[in-house]
C-alpha cells in the first residue's frame, strides 16, 4: 500500500496543476507578511503593534478562507478522475491490488500532499512572522489550530475525491466540487442575511447545516480561544460569521466526509471499471 501512496503523491506532484499550487501558495504566504511589513498609515500600524507576536496566525488561518478548499478540490478531484481518463485503474486492476486498496491509497496520497502543501504555508508563517514582526508568542497554539485546518479540509477534499469517482472527468469534478464550495458559502450569506431581518433562527440552522460553514469555521472558533487574537480572527474572517459551536463543525465536517467517502468507495467497488475514458 505504501508503494501506491507513494505513487499518488509522485503522481500528483509531477501535474503541472499542483506545482502551480505549490508557487501560488509561496507567493500568498511571502505577499502577505511583505504586504504587512510594508504598511506605513499610522492607523494601521496603530493597529498592528499589539498584536504584532500574534501575526503567526494570520498565515496559518488565512488560506483557511478558501485558498486550502480549492488546493483540496484540485488534487482530490483528479485523484480517482484521471486514472479513468488515461486508463491506469484497469492496469492497476489487473496486478494483485484489489479495488479497495488501490482507491484508499489514492485518498491517503492526495490526502497527503493537501496537508504537505498547508504545512508549508504554516512553516513560511510563522518563519516571516518572526523575521519581520519580532519574537512570537502563544505557539503552543499553533499544533491544535493547524489540526482543525487540515481537519476542516476533510469536507471539500471528500467532496471532490467523490465527484471525481462518479463524474470520472477531471474537469467536471473541479467544477462541480468547486460549485458547491462557492454556492454554499454564497448561499450561507444570503441566508444570515435573511436571518437578520426576520430574527428567525431556522435561517441560521440552515446556514450552519451547509457543508461550507464547518469547513470554514471550525479554526476560527478555535482560534477565537487564543488570547488577544480576536481582531486577527475577525479581520480574517472573510464570510460572516454564524453562531455555532466547535461541536457543530467537528460533527458536520464528519458527516459531509464521511458521506462523500461512502459513496466514493460503494461506487467504485460496484461499478465497472473502463479501460480508458476519453
Amino acid at each position: 500500500m505504501l508503494d501506491l501512496i507513494l505513487y499518488e503523491l509522485r503522481r500528483s506532484v509531477a501535474r503541472k496543476k499542483v506545482i502551480s499550487l505549490i508557487a501560488i501558495t509561496v507567493l500568498f504566504e511571502v505577499g502577505t507578511y511583505v504586504a504587512l511589513s510594508q504598511i506605513r498609515s499610522p492607523r494601521i500600524e496603530q493597529l498592528i503593534s499589539p498584536i504584532q507576536p500574534l501575526l503567526w496566525i494570520a498565515g496559518v488561518l488565512l488560506p483557511q478562507s478558501l485558498l486550502l478548499h480549492f488546493i483540496a478540490i484540485s488534487i482530490a478531484s483528479g485523484s480517482m478522475s484521471e486514472e479513468y481518463e488515461q486508463g491506469t485503474v484497469d492496469f492497476f486492476l489487473t496486478k494483485s491490488i484489489t479495488r479497495l486498496k488501490f482507491g484508499l491509497s489514492k485518498l491517503i496520497g492526495g490526502y497527503i500532499l493537501v496537508i504537505s502543501i498547508y504545512l508549508l504555508m504554516v512553516l513560511l508563517a510563522v518563519t516571516l512572522s518572526e523575521l519581520l514582526f519580532g519574537v512570537q508568542t502563544d505557539l503552543s497554539y499553533l499544533p491544535s489550530l493547524v489540526g482543525s485546518v487540515i481537519f476542516s479540509s476533510l469536507t471539500f477534499f471528500g467532496v471532490a475525491f467523490m465527484a471525481g469517482e462518479l463524474l470520472r472527468r477531471s474537469s467536471l469534478a473541479f467544477l462541480v466540487s468547486s460549485s458547491v464550495l462557492i454556492g454554499s458559502i454564497l448561499i450561507g450569506a444570503v441566508l444570515i442575511f435573511v436571518a437578520r431581518l426576520t430574527n428567525d433562527p431556522i435561517f441560521n440552522s440552515i446556514a450552519i447545516a451547509l457543508p461550507s460553514w464547518g469547513a470554514t469555521e471550525l479554526p476560527f472558533l478555535y482560534a477565537s480561544s487564543i488570547p488577544n487574537a480576536s481582531l486577527i480572527v475577525q479581520a480574517l474572517e472573510i464570510f460572516p460569521a454564524i453562531p455555532g459551536t466547535e461541536a457543530d463543525a467537528i460533527v458536520l465536517t464528519l458527516g459531509y466526509a464521511g458521506v462523500a467517502f461512502i459513496l466514493s468507495f460503494m461506487s467504485l467497488l460496484s461499478r465497472d471499471i473502463p479501460k480508458r475514458i476519453s
